[in-house]
């Protein structure tokens, strides 16, 4: 199966018609389309989904309805009374047939807020012969549906409408996959399923039941146990009904167990953020306590030395000044005037000297008298002095002590914001009120509960297969009795035939299942291999097919769930690739061909975006050889390191004015 167009007419960003013509060629099966961030590459891959299954791809937390489909440059054109529509046509060709899928919505506006009101849709499916496209067949618009399944599986569009940046661990667009059925359904293995259920498994209904309906006996005895076994079939089927219920309750409980187990998986760190924070309050309590220990030294030193420091210049002018007025000092230090009044009064010097009338030592007092205080300044303007010289002394260090205190109030301010926005951007990445604790608890009880859904499941299969060989009994006895007729033995000898193949027919899809899986496990690996630079690590399936990584320790390979978004992408490619390949092997050995063999197309969205340069070179070239055709939505700046060129039959260009909210497509001639 190929696609060879898809047109957009006002779906999304894409304002009016744009066509995009997908390379049929066998060797240059790959289209690129090559386009800058969110210019409209995912929107070409939201229009597959769409034409192919009415809806969207959601991202998390939104619905279907949060989505507008037209085209807002259109719809702001609208007024109250215009309609517009949208428009999305898909046509794929097989080795016979072509088909022409168109999907359409046509919208009026809730005038005057900018919402498009949804009035009318359609979907219409054209079948024609691939060389004569115009001699087509309108599909039954109620049939339709069914047709577009069953020739793009809903549950295969995961595997070939790849989102790179979405597809991951066994949740798939955000939608729960059973990949194992699609594994079945992939490499044929379901319609061995399908037989098993329509032959035996479906109960009342099934084939076997029916005709064992057409065989009559004779008797109350025949009729009693004939009731025996229908009253068995019942319990069987009642059992089988409650094993069901009991699976969903597992798969329920399962995906809630995983659910926690991601989130604790992807908050392993918050926990250590959450210590690393509450230990961060403590350091943001210290850094304050500290800063404010620092603004009171600053403030105690100001208060204490600064006055010295300012009136420093003022004292060494103040004696400047005072000394060029005053003259020669002569004074005693510390003495006054009233000093040498007091030694004249008791009339005897301190040395012992009498004070008397008119002697020299009198004379020399009152002189010693005249240059002291109040008469003259000197020793006044010594203490100045001294004083000053006091404070020059104890201001040499002020400021140096002065700035280093106010370094250390600053440096405690940043050290204290940095705290706060490193406290900030914790609270941003977690929520402090999580309680892990709870969350265990909730898996503790999950997992409880599954393990007695399991007791319960076993009791019942064993009911089952207790039910089951009563019935062998009774049948053989029925058997005895059944009235000799041709028409009971022609009825007995298809019931033999249908047992006989449902048994055959189970035997063999053990059998290719189990094989099937170990071939699988084996391709997945050797495709990792090929498309991976990483000799530490390898894959595998589970008995589920889920897909889990390996790490090599010092202990061999360990399962490594914590995986980063490019390793979920290796991974992913790997097992997607093996699928593709099988099948078309698969399909060419069916077909008794070396290779060859129809499968989907692969349809890329972003696919190599967080892969390193040189796996982004071993992964594309290994899709144009396992599948007939790639189609890939890239950045322009990641091409180069694919190597594809040789492969690339078709090119297309998104254009995005920087002024425009629309983007159109331009497809790339051969010789640009």
């Amino acid at each position: 199966m190929k696609f060879q167009s898809i047109t957009m007419n006002n779906f999304m960003r894409y304002k009016g018609q744009n066509v995009i013509e997908f390379s049929c060629d066998e060797k240059r099966n790959v289209t690129v389309v090559l386009g800058d961030n969110t210019v409209g590459k995912t929107t070409i891959a939201q229009a597959f989904r769409w034409v192919l299954y009415g809806a969207v791809l959601t991202e998390r937390g939104k619905q279907q309805e949060d989505y507008q489909l037209l085209n807002n440059d259109i719809l702001a054109m609208m007024d109250a009374n215009s309609k517009a529509d949208v428009t999305v046509e898909l046509v794929a060709v097989d080795d016979e047939k072509r088909y022409r899928i168109k999907r359409e919505i046509h919208y009026t506006r809730a005038y005057p807020q900018l919402i498009a009101k949804e009035f009318y849709k359609k979907v219409s499916l054209e079948i024609s012969e691939k060389d004569d496209p115009n001699a087509g067949i309108s599909v039954e618009t109620e049939k339709i549906e069914e047709v577009i399944r069953e020739l793009f599986p809903k549950n295969l569009s995961h595997y070939f409408l790849f989102d790179g940046e979405r597809w991951n661990d066994v949740t798939v667009n955000g939608v729960r996959e059973n990949i194992k059925e699609s594994v079945h359904t992939l490499t044929g293995l379901s319609a061995y399923q399908a037989a098993i259920w329509h032959l035996k498994d479906m109960g009342s209904h099934s084939v076997i039941k029916k005709f064992k309906g057409k065989i009559s006996g004779s008797g109350n005895m025949y009729d009693n146990l004939e009731k025996d076994r229908n009253r068995m079939e019942h319990e069987i089927e009642q059992c089988k009904d409650k094993i069901k219920n009991i699976e969903i309750n597992i798969q329920n409980n399962n995906e809630k167990i995983e659910e926690v187990q991601q989130y604790l998986l992807e908050n392993k760190n918050t926990e250590i953020l959450q210590a690393k924070y509450n230990q961060l309050l403590v350091v943001r309590r210290t850094q304050a306590e500290r800063g404010v220990a620092a603004y009171k030294s600053l403030v105690n030193l100001f208060s204490d030395k600064a006055y010295m420091l300012f009136a420093k210049p003022m004292i060494e002018a103040s004696v400047k000044m005072v000394k060029s007025v005053a003259g020669e000092r002569r004074d005693i230090p510390h003495m006054h005037q009233a000093s040498i009044d007091y030694i004249i009064k008791t009339g005897r010097c301190i040395c012992g000297t009498p004070i008397l009338p008119e002697s020299k030592e009198l004379e020399s007092l009152m002189e010693q008298r005249n240059f002291l205080p109040p008469a003259d300044i000197g020793s006044l303007l010594g203490e100045f002095e001294r004083t000053g010289q006091r404070w020059n002394r104890q201001s040499n260090s002020v400021y140096d002590d002065l700035r280093e205190d106010a370094q250390n109030v600053d440096q405690s301010i940043r050290a204290y914001e940095e705290t706060c926005n490193q406290l900030a951007g914790m609270e941003q990445q977690m929520d402090r009120q999580t309680d892990f604790a709870e969350k265990r608890k909730m898996l503790k009880y999950y997992q409880s509960e599954n393990s007695k859904l399991g007791v319960e499941k076993g009791t019942l299969q064993g009911q089952i297969i207790n039910f089951e060989r009563q019935i062998e009994r009774i049948e053989a006895e029925m058997k005895s009795q059944e009235v000799k007729s041709e028409e009971n033995k022609k009825w007995r000898e298809r019931v033999d035939l249908a047992e006989a193949l449902y048994t055959r027919l189970k035997n063999d899809f053990e059998v290719k299942k189990n094989k099937t899986f170990l071939e699988l496990n084996g391709q997945i690996q050797k495709n990792f291999e090929r498309m991976f630079n990483a000799k530490d690590k390898r894959i595998q399936l589970t008995e589920n097919y889920e897909i889990q990584m390996l790490y090599q320790t010092d202990l061999g390979f360990r399962e490594e769930k914590n995986l980063s978004e490019g390793e979920k992408i290796a991974r992913n490619f790997a097992f997607i690739v093996t699928i593709m390949e099988y099948s078309r092997n698969k399909k060419a050995e069916h077909l008794g061909v070396e290779s060859g063999g129809d499968t989907l197309p692969i349809v890329l969205d972003g696919p190599f975006s967080k892969l390193g340069d040189k796996n982004i070179s071993l992964i594309a070239k290994v899709l144009p050889e396992v599948s007939e055709q790639v189609i890939i939505f890239m950045l322009d700046k990641d091409w180069k390191y694919t190597g594809l060129d040789e492969y690339v039959g078709a090119s297309y260009y998104i254009e995005k004015a920087a002024d425009e909210a629309y983007a159109s497509i331009r497809k790339v001639e051969s010789d640009q």
